[in-house]
């Protein structure tokens, strides 16, 4: 549908014997789904919607003549485990900590506990 597609994870291409032909893209994000040539623009209701679009223009005489896998779908980085040595805020100004697997300070790098105030550090035990 457009000549940049790396956010698009998969294309469905529909046709007609006497219709124009439409193009269905699931984004990599999982929801966003795009529609050319259909009555539909738009949506961000993910592959149940794409369901429901080939579903509905096969009912209106549309077939799938292809559909491919266009990039691999966007996956979230996994969320760390947190460690057991956790402070119960920064001893500096008392704000709560926030943990980064791995920081640099420019002279020590590690796992380390950073205030979401003033951004003193306290270094996990062990590093």
């Amino acid at each position: 549908m457009t000549e940049h597609d790396s956010h698009v994870q998969h294309t469905w291409n529909l046709t007609h014997p006497v219709a124009d032909p439409i193009t269905i893209d699931l984004w990599t994000d999982g929801y966003s789904v795009r529609v050319e040539g259909g009555d539909e623009q738009s949506t961000e209701g993910g592959r149940k919607d794409v369901d429901r679009f080939l579903e509905k223009y096969a009912l209106r005489g549309y077939w799938v003549a292809s559909d491919y896998a266009v990039n691999d779908p966007h996956e979230l980085e996994p969320e760390p485990e947190l460690p057991d040595d956790q402070p119960d805020g920064c001893p500096e100004c008392g704000q709560p900590c926030e943990y980064k697997p791995l920081y640099d300070s420019g002279t020590k790098e590690g796992p380390a506990w950073l205030c979401t105030g003033c951004r003193w550090r306290v270094w996990s035990v062990g590093i």
